[in-house]
């Protein structure tokens, strides 16, 4: 039925049953309902319902729940412990399903979060400490170039670094980096000092500081060194260069030194590479370090690399790589040996003639080719993608003839300058106790340590809901929902059996 094929509306005659329609529209309707047999037929269907729900009864309620509702009418105490009625226990029922229910979303979410965050608050940690470490690097070597230039050489120690215990900064302390840095440990990085000691025209010498994390894997990937240069290495390649002024001035002086010690070579004379390996047992590490730094001195040698091991309760033992000219080499070994008892001593010559002349042929042949593809360039005309494909030519060709060059005086190095492999060891002497730390000392440790690990703990709290803030806050979104209609459904249910109760 509609309105199109029907003017009066089905409610209309819902209304003229009721009796609620106005005279003059009930007439109207009445007089169409007569005359339409679907209007008509619907008419009488809604008679017949109104009569079978005027008809129908209520039956009674069985005799054991009617006692139980009068009993608790009566008595609502009574029933509470009833297991035969469920009238009181099951709201209880469904309120211990809402709290299983609630509590299980609770622990879920706790887990995803804990899956989701630790690692990346680990990472976000790591990274902190590494680029703490790089910046206290640079703090370094801003600190090592003042210190050089205000005393004429550069720290002996990374505690000369750190500030004075009273007074005024002096050499021993010169007050250029915070404490913590200058006591080797920060932001979970260990930091260890070296000094490399002049030689030749180098009067100021050289350093080498490392960065190891204190817990690799935890508090730190990469390992970090620098030296004087101010260059920084992760895993030994470069990541931030050095000042290019102090890049030449160590140019400049490993040429005054190549000019100043080079020997030049014989024609037809054998390249022999000499290298000597020397222990030695002495009293006192120290004086024979120092006899070692002005042997070194006196006959124009240097260092290339050093480790000591000076930790208490432990033979003291210093283990060097030295460079000094050839020629020079018998007369160092000589005054070495004076420094303590020989313990093992040995020496070998390696001849690199044949090495040295392939390299002097194939770089002067590629010199040639360098200069007749510079000649197709100046004089030559052509194609644009002929010239570009010469000048790529001729770029490959100057990087091979520089490493040739490099490999060239590297093995001119080798034969000008002899290598002694020297080993220093303190005669061990066991002590019967060590001094501890004063209480006094402890108690600073413990505090610098304790406010370390606050700050620590700071930073990576920070870092953490700066790095997973928006995750956090787009599962919240997603859980909210849930959550608020198990929240409804739990509120329904306690009302409903305060009511009951009631």
């Amino acid at each position: 039925m509609n309105t199109a094929t029907h003017p009066v509306a089905p409610e209309e005659i819902m209304a003229l049953l009721d009796g609620e329609l106005s005279t003059d529209r009930a007439q109207a309707v009445s007089s169409h309902v007569e005359q339409c047999a679907d209007c008509g037929t619907f008419a009488k269907e809604l008679q017949t319902s109104s009569r079978n729900l005027a008809q129908w009864q209520v039956g009674s309620l069985p005799s054991s729940i009617d006692e139980s509702l009068k009993t608790f009418t009566m008595n609502p105490s009574a029933t509470s412990g009833n297991s035969g009625s469920n009238i009181s226990y099951r709201p209880s029922l469904w309120t211990w399903k809402q709290w299983i229910v609630g509590l299980g979303t609770a622990v879920t979410t706790l887990l995803l979060l804990f899956v989701i965050a630790v690692p990346n608050l680990l990472r976000s940690r790591m990274a902190a400490n590494e680029a703490s470490a790089v910046g206290s690097l640079r703090t370094l070597n801003t600190a090592a170039v003042t210190y050089s230039t205000t005393y004429g050489h550069y720290p002996p120690s990374l505690e000369s670094f750190g500030p004075p215990s009273s007074g005024k900064a002096n050499e021993q302390a010169a007050d250029l980096v915070d404490p913590a840095l200058a006591g080797g440990r920060k932001s979970g990085y260990l930091f260890t000092y070296q000094t490399v000691p002049a030689w030749g025209l180098n009067s100021r010498g050289g350093y080498a500081i490392n960065a190891d994390p204190v817990e690799p894997g935890s508090s730190g990937h990469r390992h970090f060194s620098t030296d004087q240069t101010g260059v920084i290495r992760a895993n030994g390649s470069e990541i931030l260069g050095g000042s290019l002024p102090e890049k030449l001035q160590e140019q400049d002086r490993s040429a005054s030194g190549k000019q100043e010690t080079a020997r030049p070579f014989a024609e037809g004379a054998p390249l022999i590479a000499r290298t000597a390996e020397l222990k030695l047992e002495i009293e006192k590490l120290d004086e024979a370090r120092e006899g070692m730094d002005r042997i070194l001195t006196l006959h124009k040698g240097y260092v290339a690399q050093l480790s000591a091991n000076t930790e208490r309760g432990t033979a003291r033992i210093l283990i060097a790589s030295l460079r000094v000219p050839a020629n020079q080499l018998d007369v160092c070994i000589a005054e070495l040996k004076k420094l303590g008892r020989v313990t093992q001593e040995s020496q070998k010559g390696e001849e690199i003639t044949q090495q040295h002349a392939d390299l002097i042929a194939r770089v002067k042949n590629s010199h040639n080719t360098e200069v007749r593809l510079n000649d197709v360039l100046q004089h030559h005309g052509g194609a644009t993608k002929d010239i570009l494909e010469v000048e790529r030519e001729s770029a490959r060709v100057r990087g091979e003839i520089e490493q040739m060059e490099a490999e060239q005086q590297t093995l001119e190095h080798r034969v000008n300058f002899a290598t002694i492999d020297l080993k220093l060891a303190e005669e061990y002497k066991a002590q019967l106790s060590s001094p501890a730390p004063s209480v006094a000392t402890q108690l600073r440790n413990a505090s610098v340590n304790g406010l370390r690990n606050a700050s620590d703990s700071l930073l990576g709290i920070i870092l953490f809901f700066a790095e997973s803030g928006p995750t956090l806050a787009l599962w919240l979104a997603i859980l909210f929902f849930p959550a608020w209609m198990l929240w409804r459904r739990y509120r329904r249910i306690q009302a409903l059996g305060t009511s009951l109760g009631a």
